[in-house]
């Protein structure tokens, strides 16, 4: 069973990608900001990471960068899932090596699509 990590700081939201996701048959572990993402990373060695932008303290292009610093998670695949709905903000989520961008709200259709892609 793949495992998925989903960090965001709207808990609603969060459930509801958490529910979505087990559903589908994923291993889900939720992280309710940056840092504890990090922690979660480092005991979890998830296989995909839904992650955020706009979090206090640490934001997701900042997690981003600490994720890709850590060599098992060079290559894992991240997809951003944020209401920031600009070009220039897609365009440097890739710059961050993000793998997917996906704006909020999104179809469930949309996000299990883009899993599924990452995955295989």
């Amino acid at each position: 069973m793949k495992k998925i990590l989903v960090i965001d700081d709207t808990l609603h939201l969060l459930e509801e990608i958490r529910d979505l996701l087990q559903m589908e048959g994923y291993d889900v572990i939720t992280a309710y900001d940056a840092f504890d993402g990090m922690r979660k990373i480092s005991t979890t060695n998830p296989d995909l990471i839904i992650t955020d932008l706009l979090m206090p303290e640490m934001n997701g292009f900042e997690l981003i960068t600490k994720i890709r610093s850590i060599d098992k998670h060079q290559l894992t695949p991240i997809i951003v899932l944020s209401a920031q709905a600009t070009k220039e903000t897609e365009q440097k989520a890739r710059e961050y090596s993000a793998d997917a961008y996906i704006r909020k709200p999104c179809s469930a259709d949309q996000l299990i699509s883009s899993i599924e892609k990452l995955l295989k």
